[in-house]
């Protein structure tokens, strides 16, 4: 049974998510409706993007994900509904889809027949349609070409020497997620020392996870723990950069004590 997943700007502190699960569950029976997140920055794509993409292929295949984020309807944007790797896409044509799957190019794209005043109820509306099974060449119209954005991809130097990198996502904890992925880096490296630059500050070796940042063979009054800067390739497998145990309310985490930002400059030089 496939799953509708949410994921808007619309925050904790309106009515519009509340209003989207109401309208599903009175046209659907017992629909199971997952939240991603609604925390997204207003417009972010490329946060929405990378969010997504962490988290849809976990989901049953030809689930339905709703992205609320610029999800407007206006003479040169339409809402759509794309079937990509194996998921629908509700959405506007913003170039969100671009910025999540490069790779893929989706295998059915429909410009939504708007029949509400609501950007929102039209949305629930195409979700609802697939989720019964519907065909969506019903609910729209077939469109050729979606709008594409260019992705914020780490560049390799014509040198071979450096990783251009950027910021693509400051999470909860304050730590900062690089666009710079583990097979990038592996094949960039080639098993050389390197250096990681993050404005003022520099990382000589990547760990796996946190836990391995962390020597517990030594006696916990004697090693560095709580507030250690660290370099890892996290769960999705980008390269972060972390404060073990970092509370951006108590103390700081990476990103306010670095001071980086969405889109820094994160670079590595190799060593010939």
């Amino acid at each position: 049974m496939p799953f509708i997943s949410l994921t808007t700007d619309y925050g904790l502190n309106s009515g519009y998510v509340a209003q989207i699960k109401n309208e599903l569950n009175k046209s659907l029976s017992l629909p199971v409706i997952i939240d991603i997140s609604h925390l997204i920055e207003p417009f972010n794509l490329l946060q929405a993007a990378y969010i997504v993409r962490t988290t849809y292929k976990n989901f049953p295949e030809n689930s339905i994900h709703f992205i609320g984020v610029d999800f407007n309807q206006n003479p040169e944007q339409d809402i759509i509904v794309t079937h990509v790797n194996k998921h629908y896409f509700v959405c506007a044509d913003n170039g969100f889809l671009s910025l999540l799957e490069p790779k893929f190019t989706p295998n059915k794209i429909v410009k939504l027949n708007l029949t509400h005043q609501s950007n929102i109820l039209n949305g629930v509306q195409a979700i609802a349609h697939i989720y019964r099974g519907g065909n969506v060449n019903l609910i729209g119209t077939k469109k050729e070409n979606l709008k594409q954005l260019k992705p914020h991809r780490a560049q390799f130097s014509e040198d071979n020497t450096l990783i251009n990198g950027h910021v693509i996502h400051i999470d909860r904890y304050g730590n900062i997620i690089t666009n710079i992925t583990k097979d990038f880096f592996q094949e960039c490296c080639r098993n050389r020392t390197f250096t990681i630059y993050a404005r003022n500050h520099s990382f000589n070796e990547v760990y796996q996870n946190y836990h391995d940042a962390i020597k517990f063979n030594i006696k916990k009054e004697l090693r560095e723990e709580d507030g250690k800067k660290l370099a890892l390739f996290n769960e999705e497998g980008f390269l972060e950069i972390a404060i073990y145990k970092g509370n951006p309310n108590f103390g700081g985490g990476a990103s306010s004590l670095f001071g980086i930002h969405f889109l820094d400059p994160i670079r590595v030089k190799f060593n010939n």
